[in-house]
């Protein structure tokens, strides 16, 4: 299910009309209803508040499905939160500049990537989209991106595995891991393998920007 599927369930099942979701979150009704219909969706940054109020998950409200093997690892590793992840990538702050870039979306999730084209089209960037890891590989065999902005938990080959070919084929293109897998195996990995800043979801638009 799409993000507003997955709202109106979790909203019926509540027995929480539109209008109520609506002020909770303070929003409009008529905007809720868009949600729920596919017209549009709602900012990221409000993903935990509805995940709060309808008491469902921000994955599932993400429509981020773990591979096989991170379900194995995760009950083993530590979640780790963006500032422990920056702490592991040694990030540093640096001024944005308003240099538009042709950037490559990677994310299984529909929504996710319409999101993302939305935010990033906004601060004046090319956006284009892929569903899965093959898709993405393909891509880059045709078209010279700047950034590759890639998940890691979609179905066939994970974003990990991704990420170890971008690097095989071109070294030197700059990669931006998008997940909210971030136990510490996984962020210590794309580190390894050359990832250049990893974003946790759920996420606040202006630290992804910072880091593309």
């Amino acid at each position: 299910m799409n993000i507003g599927e997955v709202i109106k369930c979790r909203r019926q099942k509540r027995n929480i009309t539109q209008a109520e979701l609506a002020e909770l979150l303070k929003v409009t009704p008529q905007a809720v209803s868009r949600w729920e219909m596919g017209v549009s969706y709602p900012d990221i940054a409000m993903v935990p508040k509805i995940s709060e109020i309808l008491r469902v998950s921000a994955d599932e409200l993400l429509g981020i499905k773990p591979s096989d093997k991170n379900r194995e690892d995760g009950d083993n590793n530590t979640v780790l939160n963006q500032d422990q992840v920056d702490s592991i990538f040694d990030y540093t702050p640096v001024p944005v500049t308003g240099k538009s870039k042709k950037i490559l979306v990677v994310d299984d999730a529909d929504f996710m990537r319409m999101m993302l084209e939305d935010i990033l089209t906004h601060q004046g960037h090319t956006v284009l989209q892929a569903k899965d890891g093959q898709e993405c590989l393909d891509i880059l065999r045709d078209e010279a991106v700047d950034v590759c902005l890639l998940d890691i938990g979609m179905p066939g080959m994970d974003g990990i595995e991704v990420l170890r070919k971008i690097k095989e084929g071109q070294p030197g293109l700059r990669v931006v891991m998008l997940s909210a897998l971030s136990q510490e195996k996984n962020v210590k990995q794309a580190l390894q393998l050359g990832a250049d800043a990893f974003v946790v979801k759920p996420f606040q638009s202006q630290r992804l920007i910072d880091r593309i």
